[in-house]
């Protein structure tokens, strides 16, 4: 592969002296071929490399909402061409409420990466460099990584506010190259189309898993986190809100109910008052439908990513499609906050608490 002359002599620096580094950019700016072209010149170099592709909304190695790492073993056009080593699950397609998952989970793969025997590790990442929120991220994500360099792709001054914070750690080298002139600036519609192609990709030859309930443990939601509530008190909340419940527990944040149907809520006050609590969430069975779900195994590590289905409380079953061939080695579902169909509709997001 030709090197962008623009780029040439900054990629030749970092292979001769390889390390992990960091590529930061806004939207369009051609982090991701530099990432590429970095990694093939190590490549024909024969210095180990890996990448980290850290761009949940635009994502090249692994599953949708993953942050994927994967070992560059052969050359190749597309990094999407390379076949995902290890996963971290987000659960969302924008990093911006989940700043926290996001630099946890770059940290995580590029210590993967290090651990499979990686000399050079290429973190690719969002095009969210703007604002407060652009400079949380990259500031907290630079600091867990630690990256040898920070590579900023600019077109302008765009990003100075992120790389002048680290213009004094002694163990980064801060590097600025210009956006190369091949970098085209894409729609939103192609973007969110892009998204959507990979979700269909994705879950295109998926099965259906019957996963028991008793079998794993859940993140990211209340259900399975508190105790199952009496059935004298489950009949006593039926009456209170006129509604066939199908499950209630009580958990540290108070009382967790999932009703077949909505609910009226005219008598809140009345069971605050009776489980002395202010903190009651409710929603229907029909809120775990096409919730975006990591599959995790013993280790906590994201073997693969699917779609709720339904949930079958009194059987205890959770219903998952998903590309997995098998969920025996499945101790952990993650459940993500974007809703999306096996088309690759994006149909919603859920707030956090919500569920």
């Amino acid at each position: 592969m030709d090197i962008t002359p623009v780029w040439q002599d900054l990629i030749s620096e970092i292979v001769s002296a390889p390390g992990v580094a960091m590529v930061v950019g806004g939207i369009d700016t051609g982090k991701t071929r530099f990432c590429l072209e970095l990694c093939m010149a190590a490549l024909e170099a024969g210095v180990p490399a890996a990448i980290v592709d850290a761009d949940v909304g635009q994502s090249e190695v692994g599953a949708p909402g993953t942050i994927g790492m994967a070992m560059v073993i052969k050359p190749v056009e597309s990094l999407s061409d390379l076949k995902p080593k290890r996963l971290y699950f987000v659960g969302a397609t924008s990093p911006a409420d989940h700043l926290l998952e996001c630099a946890i989970g770059t940290k995580k793969m590029v210590d993967a990466a290090l651990a499979l025997g990686a000399r050079m590790v290429v973190v690719d990442t969002t095009g969210l460099v703007g604002g407060w929120l652009g400079r949380k991220l990259k500031t907290y994500k630079a600091d867990l990584v630690r990256p040898d360099y920070i590579i900023g792709i600019e077109r302008k001054h765009e990003i100075e506010h992120l790389l002048i914070p680290f213009s004094k750690v002694g163990s980064m080298k801060i590097r600025r190259v210009a956006s190369s002139d091949q970098a085209i600036r894409k729609p939103p519609e192609f973007r969110a189309a892009r998204r959507r192609s990979n979700y269909h990709k994705h879950f295109a030859d998926s099965h259906g898993h019957l996963i028991r309930l008793d079998d794993v443990s859940l993140w990211n939601t209340w259900l399975g986190t508190g105790r199952p509530m009496k059935w004298q008190y489950v009949k006593f909340i039926e009456d209170a809100l006129k509604c066939h419940i199908a499950h209630v527990e009580v958990t540290g944040q108070g009382i967790f109910i999932v009703s077949e149907r909505p609910c009226s809520m005219g008598n809140r006050k009345e069971l605050e008052e009776q489980f002395k609590t202010a903190s009651i969430t409710a929603v229907t069975g029909e809120t775990f439908k096409n919730v975006l779900v990591g599959l995790a195994d013993e280790n906590a590590n994201t073997i693969n990513v699917g779609l709720l289905q339904a949930i079958d409380f009194k059987h205890r079953f959770l219903f998952v499609i998903s590309p997995i061939k098998t969920i025996s080695p499945v101790r952990i579902v993650q459940f993500g906050s974007i809703r999306v169909t096996k088309e690759g509709e994006e149909i919603g997001t859920i707030k956090p608490g919500e569920i």
